[in-house]
């Protein structure tokens, strides 16, 4: 069975190289820990093209970070295919821009396993937030500042310990681009860097079990707009202008005497939700 390892690193204003510290081992994913999602430091990222600024699978793959105005705390998580499995080391290298090549300091590891506020239970979500860059939110956290106006421009939906016989798939509609294709949890919608909008959101329990669960949670579009997520059920702002900012999410067991509800998504993956844009008037 996997098992999901942890550690927090802080780092002060300047300039780091992060590399894998061998290859075979498990992948290490770099976030903002979840204590800091509105950083009062700020990141700039230089990586090579499959790590995408975030996940670092082997030795060949490095993240140049640059960091200003103030330390940040990042989040380095390995999960690993067995719980036995060896833990990679995160090796950091800082840069001295004021000394000479010869001089530059020697470069320490990090290993993975130190105790945190995220587990290998529950949902997590990994998501990028306009001028932050990536976040983690954990069980009962919001991804995102329902108070700001910066852009969720995309996220994943981490679920370690889901059930047999169910799964949340979700997509989103891009600003310029249109509806995403529909993906299962463990994989990331959205995009990063390109500054585009998210003005529609879809979460839907899917499977044999899934109405054995209820989904709950909160979507928080820009102008203050907030609306509660229903599975199958797509969501926007009034508009349909408006940007995603926040979300959060939880999914549980059903009570008894909510079994019997109908979920909009049973009838086929293939299922169209159609969402009324306009009030129709009643004929005098």
């Amino acid at each position: 069975m996997s098992e999901i390892k942890s550690s927090i690193v802080s780092l002060q204003p300047g300039m780091y190289i992060l590399r894998h510290s061998k290859d075979g081992l498990a992948p290490l994913s770099i976030f903002l820990a979840p204590s800091q999602s509105l950083p009062a430091g700020k990141i700039e990222i230089l990586s090579t093209p499959k790590t995408q600024g975030t996940i670092l699978y082997d030795g060949s793959d490095c993240i140049v970070m640059y960091i200003s105005e103030a330390s940040v705390n990042l989040l380095v998580t390995a999960i690993l295919a067995q719980a036995d499995d060896p833990v990679p080391l995160l090796r950091i290298d800082q840069i001295d821009l004021d000394a000479d090549s010869s001089e530059l300091p020697a470069s320490k590891s990090l290993e993975v396993g130190a105790p945190i506020e995220i587990s290998n239970k529950d949902l997590s979500i990994i998501g990028h937030i306009e001028r932050t860059g990536e976040v983690v939110a954990c069980a009962n956290q919001c991804l995102g500042d329902p108070t700001s106006n910066l852009r969720l421009e995309g996220f994943q939906v981490m679920w370690p310990d889901r059930p047999e016989g169910i799964d949340l798939a979700y997509s989103v509609s891009l600003e310029g681009v249109g509806t995403t294709p529909i993906v299962n949890s463990g994989n990331f919608c959205g995009t990063r860097h390109e500054a585009r909008r998210i003005t529609e959101i879809m979460f839907a329990l899917i499977g044999p079990q899934a109405k054995q669960f209820e989904l709950k949670g909160e979507a928080y579009f820009s102008g203050g707009f907030q609306m509660s997520l229903l599975s199958g059920i797509t969501l926007s702002g009034p508009s349909g202008l408006e940007h995603l900012i926040a979300i959060n999410l939880s999914i549980n067991p059903v009570t008894t005497k909510k079994k019997n509800v109908k979920n909009p998504w049973e009838a086929s993956s293939q299922t169209t939700v159609f969402k009324a844009k306009e009030k129709v008037k009643p004929k005098k």
